[in-house]
């Protein structure tokens, strides 16, 4: 199976649209990023076996693995394995975009058959076609991609919102990644050339839709940044399809929240949690959760 079939299939399995975001965090002043006792990798794989039950895809972001050298990079790869061994479908949160040969050789190395080999990658669009052009090739061999669009940090209208010159510059991009994905279209009408679209900005994501009728839409915000479920599932058509919502630290960390509970049962009872709540927000809307 292709990238949109495989997220479609595990939705559907688990009645789920959550994702869980692998974001080990970097030591800080006041707290250590990985529990004191653990290792990199046996912590951000307890997190993941935990929530397989309640999630259809895992979304490791590189840039904590990549800070963490050597042990960080080998500590991905076998959060990698046993994803795949789970039957998770994962979206490598690399955010590249780059011209020509460099833009070939991440699309290699995230979309290959490699080490770091996913099912997905998110892109940057800011250089243009040629840029991600060499990722929109692996959606021929099955692989998928998100491109950002408009993103849920607060500062994001600093230019996504600029006119250009009689729309938000963002929905020119929207414009753009549904023209790209309009050759693949596949299972259920989607085309595995998706967006990420935040869930802070609801009227924005109503926009998106529209603009991207066949689009898988990758929705951060949930959790940790503030959105609601009512927010996050806006993007989701009337079956619950279409639409990811990932949350990172709300998961991973549900265990400092003053239980005693290991990190593995804490971030297994906050995913149940959210998908929970993201499927009452679904009927409320009218929708149907995945089945």
């Amino acid at each position: 199976m292709d990238f949109v079939e495989r997220l479609i299939a595990a939705q559907r399995l688990k009645h789920t649209v959550a994702i869980l975001g692998v974001d080990p965090q970097l030591d800080s002043k006041t707290a250590p990023g990985v529990p004191p006792g653990y290792t990199l990798a046996r912590f951000c794989c307890e997190i993941v076996e935990a929530c397989a039950p309640h999630i259809g895809a895992i979304k490791p972001q590189l840039a904590f693995f990549e800070a963490r050298g050597l042990d960080g990079m080998r500590a991905l790869v076998d959060v990698l394995k046993l994803a795949r061994s789970l039957g998770l479908v994962t979206i490598a949160d690399a955010k590249r975009g780059d011209i020509g040969t460099t833009s070939a050789a991440y699309a290699e190395a995230f979309l290959g058959d490699g080490d770091f080999a996913c099912d997905a990658i998110t892109v940057n669009p800011y250089l243009g076609s040629d840029a991600l052009a060499p990722f929109v090739a692996r959606v021929r061999t099955g692989r998928g991609l998100f491109v950002l669009v408009k993103t849920s940090n607060p500062s994001s209208g600093e230019f996504q919102d600029l006119e250009a010159p009689h729309r938000p510059l963002w929905e020119a991009v929207a414009e753009r990644v549904h023209g790209w994905g309009s050759d693949f279209i596949g299972a259920e009408g989607f085309t595995p050339v998706g967006a990420v679209v935040g869930a802070t900005y609801p009227e924005h994501a109503r926009r998106a839709r529209e603009l991207m009728p066949d689009s898988l839409i990758l929705v951060p915000g949930y959790g940790a940044q503030g959105a609601s479920a009512e927010d996050s599932i806006i993007t989701a058509r009337a079956d619950g399809l279409g639409t990811i919502v990932n949350a990172s630290r709300s998961l991973m960390y549900a265990y400092l929240k003053g239980s005693d509970s290991t990190p593995g049962v804490a971030a297994a009872a906050a995913a149940a949690t959210m998908r929970r709540a993201l499927n009452d927000a679904l009927t409320a809307a009218g929708k149907t959760p995945p089945a």
